[in-house]
């Protein structure tokens, strides 16, 4: 879990690396296309990029409130919180991952500059909602016997989260 944080936050630098001048990815126009056109089309890249960003941080938000639920989880094991908490905690990280997917088959892409790593995005974010939303349910229903489709979907995940990464030229 640690290289996957690692590699999210160098993805996130590599990100505003690239918003604040370092080598960002220019739309190449055609020769015969007019100045106008031309940005307007870089401006378009440059939204879709931005989206991409946007993405990329909620994951990163919510990687950060799973680990801050490993905590939680210690503090009820050691009776310094109740139980309900912690099923507090898996609902909202379920109901944030199911928003984020809403949002993410929601978002209006204005190229296709961008269309690989929308894809891997739109992969890593399917299963990280499928994910924490079978966390939750044998929790809220004290069911073990779903633990193990729970821990299939983390491996997805951390597949798919690799295929966006790769996509997205982060080493």
């Amino acid at each position: 879990m640690k290289k996957l944080l690692v590699l999210m936050m160098a993805l996130v630098m590599t990100f505003s690396l690239a918003a604040c001048g370092g080598e960002a990815d220019v739309v190449t126009p055609p020769a015969n296309q007019p100045e106008a056109s031309v940005a307007d089309e870089q401006a378009k890249a440059d939204a879709d990029y931005v989206n991409l960003e946007d993405f990329l941080n909620r994951i990163v938000e919510n990687y950060t409130e799973q680990q801050e639920i490993v905590t939680l989880l210690e503090e009820v094991k050691s009776g310094q919180k109740e139980e309900s908490a912690l099923l507090d905690a898996y609902r909202k990280l379920a109901e944030d991952s199911n928003g984020m997917l809403q949002d993410m088959q929601n978002t209006t892409w204005e190229t296709n500059y961008y269309n690989d790593q929308v894809a891997a995005l739109n992969e890593c974010v399917e299963v990280l909602a499928l994910y924490q939303q079978t966390l939750y349910e044998p929790s809220a229903e004290n069911d073990a016997s779903k633990l193990e489709t729970v821990a299939e979907l983390l491996n997805d995940f951390d597949a798919k989260l690799g295929a966006f990464l790769d996509a997205m030229g982060v080493e």
